[in-house]
């Protein structure tokens, strides 16, 4: 399945998806393409977007959505949040400065050399004393912190429906599901930073995570952004051969040494990565577009080839 193919199907069949939608019906040949902003254009409300640990800003594909998107975001930094402000003055932008968990109470914060990767959980010193690049988890200090859950946020703020959220929590991820389950059943595709060796004391890794989510209804779609550590600096320098299948097509890569520490793990719905339509063509739509925001535009092109097919 070529790049061009599945572009060329996911035009045609949106522009099948117009003609279906309006009061007349136009032959294909007569319609125009349609692209991104002509789908954002069909959907029935703005999508809704949670970056939680958005300190730096927003992905910038959600600034291509505008005027179709709310985004939330979410840093417990104060400052942060009132620079982000500032910056996306005029949008449909709310920064929340406050940290979420998996119950409203006082926490103690660890403060880290690169404020970043500041936690809920404790960094893990003899790891951030003896790796180079851990040394930006440094523990430099503790301030307690009042924590809320994402479930007590929405509801106080009335919000009933978050179609994305983006987690990077520094280890407090599992935490954050865990306090807004109810939130979590509305949501349909996922991007977590998810650790496969801890960094933190007692923090959740990958497996706990990707189970948490598989309970319910979520499939890991992609890995990406693998980090690799070492002790040794000479490990980045050495060179290994590796190579990534999709479907038929091996594609080959060097790789470097060190150890996998973290990565970022995306998560759609089950009928999303299944290419089954079980709501409307509304749902259709908004999960369409979610998925070209992450750039998979191959489970874009299945969610609107079988509304088609469904006859929505």
């Amino acid at each position: 399945m070529s790049a061009e193919w599945l572009s060329r199907k996911l035009i045609r069949v949106a522009q099948w998806l117009d003609s279906r939608s309006s009061a007349a019906v136009h032959p294909i040949a007569t319609q125009k393409p349609i692209h991104l902003r002509n789908l954002l254009g069909q959907l029935d409300r703005k999508l809704v977007v949670a970056d939680i640990g958005c300190r730096w800003g927003f992905a910038e594909q959600w600034m291509q959505f505008a005027p179709h998107v709310i985004l939330y975001g979410f840093d417990p930094d104060a400052s942060e949040c009132e620079r982000l402000r500032t910056l996306y003055q005029g949008m449909d932008v709310t920064l929340v400065a406050e940290a979420l968990a998996d119950v409203p109470s006082q926490r103690k914060l660890y403060l880290t050399k690169e404020p970043a990767c500041s936690s809920l959980f404790r960094p893990d010193p003899k790891l951030t004393t003896t790796t180079p690049e851990l040394a930006c988890a440094i523990e430099i200090g503790t301030k307690e912190v009042t924590v809320t859950t994402l479930d007590i946020w929405a509801e106080n703020a009335g919000v009933s429906v978050v179609d994305f959220v983006k987690l990077d929590t520094q280890g407090a991820e599992l935490d954050i599901f865990r306090g807004g389950a109810k939130t979590l059943g509305t949501v349909r595709a996922l991007e977590v930073e998810v650790e496969f060796n801890p960094i933190y004391e007692s923090q959740p890794l990958f497996g706990n995570i990707d189970q948490y989510l598989r309970d319910r209804g979520f499939v890991l779609w992609r890995l990406a952004n693998l980090a690799h550590y070492s002790r040794w600096r000479l490990s980045s320098q050495l060179q290994i051969p590796d190579h990534v299948h999709y479907d038929s097509v091996a594609v080959k890569h060097a790789t470097r040494g060190g150890q996998l520490f973290w990565g970022n793990a995306f998560y759609v719905r089950a009928e999303i990565a299944e290419g089954s339509i079980s709501g409307s063509l509304a749902q259709a739509r908004r999960d369409s577009a979610l998925m070209l925001a992450l750039g998979f535009n191959d489970l874009a092109a299945n969610l609107l080839d079988a509304s088609a097919r469904s006859g929505l």
